[in-house]
């Protein structure tokens, strides 16, 4: 990527930190192995697990409610000194968040979007709609139709 300038958006960030908080811990422990050496990591909000009330609506036409609470692990790291690197993960996963917050800041990083970009995020990318398929059949297989029957006729 050499003299050109990598442009976050608030889309393509938004999209990458939702396939990183979604993602199988596993598979971002590997891409870490492959990909960090000797990174400059500093922990800004050391990896912490609290709850976040989530709200709902009925129908889409009332107003919101509180559904409930739910557990979240999050983490902000400044990677290279330069970029932010933040993570909300669902759960208690501590290492999760963490992790997730190191690939959001290097995702930032020109230097090493790319390579992230084409490898880990393509591949969470591929999974995610994997399940997304998975779900959406799932949820066709219960699928019951109705029909009436006119009487008098």
């Amino acid at each position: 990527m050499k003299g050109q300038k990598l442009i976050v958006t608030e889309k393509n960030r938004k999209e990458w930190i939702g396939l990183l908080g979604s993602a199988d811990p596993m598979d971002l422990e590997a891409a870490k192995k492959e990909l960090i050496k000797g990174m400059d990591i500093t922990h800004v909000v050391k990896p912490e697990t609290g709850m976040i009330m989530v709200q709902a609506k009925a129908d889409g036409s009332n107003g919101r409610f509180n559904l409930g609470e739910v557990t979240v692990s999050r983490c902000v790291l400044e990677v290279k000194k330069k970029y932010m690197g933040t993570s909300w993960v669902m759960g208690s996963d501590l290492r999760h968040a963490e992790l997730a917050a190191l690939f959001d800041g290097m995702l930032q990083d020109p230097v090493t979007h790319d390579k992230l970009a084409a490898t880990l995020i393509k591949q969470l990318r591929i999974k995610q709609t994997a399940k997304n398929e998975r779900l959406a059949q799932d949820a066709a297989d219960t699928r019951v139709e109705f029909f009436t029957l006119k009487r008098g006729e």
